[in-house]
């Protein structure tokens, strides 16, 4: 609440250096949470405190006003300045529109995916292993061996993580209203599948969005009105829940997604894992996880993204499911060899009536393979890159439709995605004061980390 902050703020005041900046500050944090406007507070830090440039906040205190590292130890750096926040020209959202414009920086070969051919990003990318190589040196011969790295800003895109996902339910406002007009269980279980499947080309990225910060937020929405809220609420594992609402409350999507990634010699692997559901006006919930994203030619080979695993959606109470599988021509091996004709991005599945009591099968790589058919309804098919069919009807055309546009909510919460220093001076091209930010940012969340796991090992059990 804006009363507890300005108590945490008049706390931590005392940190600062020079009394007349800290007092200037204490009027202004003082004005904005006793305005009768409870969010007169998000105009605060935009403006020079007693920066000298521009775009710094000030020359004395060591973090603006809604900085994670209020409190913390963090003293003022020359060369890592705290920034002034955005103003509202700053924060437009991202938006790519056409095909060409997703798709920027890739090719799709004959055999299907993505393959990455931004010189750009590559450029960018140019000694990203040799310094986390050196990171791990200094670890070992200087910290003692305890091994903590950070990726350099060079890989990342000024963006939040949950922006990046948002990219995925661009199409919302074209499927789901019509899914919700629906009477009909299976044809809106089509819709739901159409909305989920359209907004997978949008997922594959040569640059990394900003991972959310614990207790970061996110509030805004799509452009035919759908609100949309995250909240980053746990860093191990990392977790993210969020509410999703339709307009004139057609529908509302929620959910919890677990980042997992994994790495290989020369891959990334990762999915938000747990499961979306999206409820209608009538009580019909469908639910739906996401498949794994996959980066290869990290170090050597052409650099190629593409899904791999499954996509499986569900509506219990009709009794309906749907499992599509990804890149479903790979036969395996070292050479990840695929059966001939068969593309990368092409995609194979089944809607059915399912056995609801049946075993759960943690494996299933092929149709065939399943096990809880009662009766099938029609054959999936397609190809996350171009378009999606139910037997020979189809529902999504890469060509046909384009993503709504993304909204930034005007007045938000100090916890926005949007106060966080290292993606403010990324988006300015201060790559080096974004570094150090970052760099701090993910040591004090760490101690807080620790600093948490003690104090829960020190409590007496429930039990």
């Amino acid at each position: 609440s804006p009363q507890s902050t300005w108590g945490y703020l008049q706390k931590t005041m005392e940190k600062a250096k020079g009394e007349d900046i800290l007092k200037k500050e204490q009027e202004l944090l003082r004005e904005a949470f006793s305005s009768s406007d409870p969010l007169k507070y998000i105009s605060l830090g935009v403006m020079p405190l007693d920066g000298s440039k521009p775009k710094v906040y000030s020359d004395k205190m060591s973090t603006p006003p809604f900085s994670y590292l209020r409190g913390s130890v963090r003293e003022f750096k020359k060369d890592a300045p705290p920034p002034t926040y955005f103003e509202a020209s700053e924060v437009s959202p991202i938006q790519r529109m056409e095909k060409k414009e997703i798709l920027k920086g890739f090719d799709r070969p004959a055999n299907g995916g993505l393959e990455c051919v931004d010189p750009e990003v590559y450029e960018k990318q140019k000694g990203v292993l040799m310094n986390l190589l050196k990171q791990v040196a200094n670890c070992i011969f200087v910290k003692g061996g305890e091994i903590s790295v950070t990726l350099p800003v060079a890989v990342f895109e000024a963006r939040s993580g949950f922006d990046k996902v948002l990219d995925a339910w661009r199409f919302a406002p074209i499927f789901l209203p019509k899914a919700a007009k629906e009477d009909d269980p299976v044809r809106r279980m089509k819709w739901v599948i159409a909305f989920a499947m359209s907004g997978i080309h949008c997922l594959p990225m040569q640059l990394k969005p900003f991972n959310p910060l614990l207790g970061e937020t996110f509030e805004g929405g799509l452009d035919d009105g759908t609100t949309i809220y995250c909240e980053h609420t746990s860093l191990s594992p990392p977790t993210t829940n969020y509410m999703c609402k339709g307009p004139s409350g057609l529908y509302s999507m929620w959910g919890t997604h677990k980042y997992k990634i994994g790495f290989s010699a020369n891959a990334t692997k990762g999915r938000l894992s747990g499961y979306n559901n999206i409820e209608f006006p009538d009580g019909q919930i469908i639910s739906f996880k996401y498949p794994y994203a996959k980066m290869s030619g990290l170090i050597m080979g052409k650099r190629m993204c593409y899904f791999t695993g499954k996509m499986i959606f569900v509506d219990k109470e009709n009794g309906l499911k749907a499992v599509i599988i990804f890149d479903y021509g790979k036969t395996g091996g070292f050479f990840n060899s695929r059966k001939k004709g068969c593309k990368m991005d092409e995609i194979e599945g089944l809607l059915y009536r399912c056995d609801m009591f049946a075993e759960k099968q943690k494996e299933v790589k092929k149709i065939g393979d399943l096990k809880d058919v009662e009766s099938v309804i029609c054959k999936i098919s397609g190809s996350w890159l171009t378009h999606l069919k139910f037997e020979e009807e189809e529902y999504w055309n890469i060509d046909a439709h384009k993503p709504c546009k993304i909204t930034f909510a005007p007045k938000v919460l100090p916890s926005d995605w949007r106060f966080r220093e290292d993606l403010i001076w990324l988006r300015r091209n201060q790559p080096e004061y974004a570094d150090a930010w970052k760099i701090d940012l993910e040591e004090q969340q760490t101690k807080d980390l620790e600093a948490r796991k003690k104090l829960k090992a020190s409590q007496p059990s429930n039990n």
